[in-house]
């Protein structure tokens, strides 16, 4: 996918001489008063770009590139990175820097980009990808979680490829990123199957959560997996012995082959009348 001209305007400070004004960078780049060359160092997400920013005038610059603004691949079918961490640049009249960026796939179906892939010089993210940007840039989250959170905005992946609600700091990225994209928080976790020539096919793979029992007494627990037309899919735990407290049960589920659609873990024992329904989609 290619993103068009978001319309939130993305500035950057920019010093001329003793006179300080903001600028977007996108009018810098439009009016020709600074290149930037873009190149990829292999691989696709983190300290994964660098780029070579020239000044064209004759008086000296201080900007940046904002979190939120995405270098297009010259090639096509090679992910476009969106840049997740703000990147200061000060420039001598004439003078040229260079600057790492730490920048993610906003492409998951694409391939990756191998050492020295040409980038173009990019533009603003949408808002919502923008805006996640912006949030990462203010915390401290680990790559892999990072990439899982830009995929479910830019290719529509199930937020819970970020891994349940964990009582971690990575639940505020599950927060924030459930609020701009609509989905609940995650109650389990997803992983999708791989696929040559993407970074990520989107297909599920694996369905993983905690099953919490608590019973006074001791008993014989159920769990099962049924389709929302009943459709028995899984057997998991079949009258298994209970004793008497919190019992927590993995379950763990290979669903690439499942058709879509909503299902649901289920769990009784003999002793209950109830039944806790753990529902997920694919």
């Amino acid at each position: 996918m290619r993103y068009l001209l978001a319309g939130t305007v993305l500035a950057c400070a920019v010093v001329e001489g003793d006179a300080a004004t903001t600028t977007p960078l996108i009018e810098l780049l439009e009016q020709g008063r600074i290149e930037l060359a873009p190149r990829a160092l292999g691989g696709h997400s983190g300290e994964c770009l660098q780029v070579d920013v020239k000044n064209r005038t004759a008086t000296a610059l201080r900007t940046s590139i904002p979190p939120g603004w995405v270098f297009v691949s010259q090639v096509e079918g090679v992910q476009d990175l969106i840049v997740v961490r703000e990147e200061m640049i000060a420039l001598a009249p004439n003078g040229r820097s260079t600057v790492t960026c730490r920048a993610f796939c906003c492409e998951a179906t694409n391939s990756g980009p191998g050492a020295d892939e040409p980038y173009l010089k990019g533009h603003p993210a949408p808002e919502k990808l923008a805006t996640l940007a912006r949030f990462v840039d203010s915390l401290d989250y680990d790559d892999g979680i990072v990439q899982s959170a830009v995929w479910v905005l830019s290719d529509e992946h199930d937020i819970a490829s970020l891994g349940a609600i964990d009582g971690t700091k990575d639940d505020t990225l599950r927060n924030r990123l459930s609020a701009l994209s609509g989905q609940p928080a995650p109650r389990y976790t997803v992983r999708y199957a791989e696929a040559e020539g993407m970074a990520c096919s989107g297909r599920p793979r694996l369905i993983s959560r905690i099953v919490a029992v608590e019973r006074g007494v001791p008993d014989r627990l159920t769990i099962v997996v049924r389709s929302d037309a009943g459709r028995l899919m899984q057997v998991i735990q079949d009258r298994v012995p209970i004793a008497a407290g919190r019992v927590e049960f993995p379950v763990d589920l290979n669903v690439l082959d499942w058709p879509r659609g909503r299902y649901a873990v289920q769990v009784w024992s003999e002793g209950s009348n109830e039944v806790q329904r753990l529902p997920f989609t694919l």
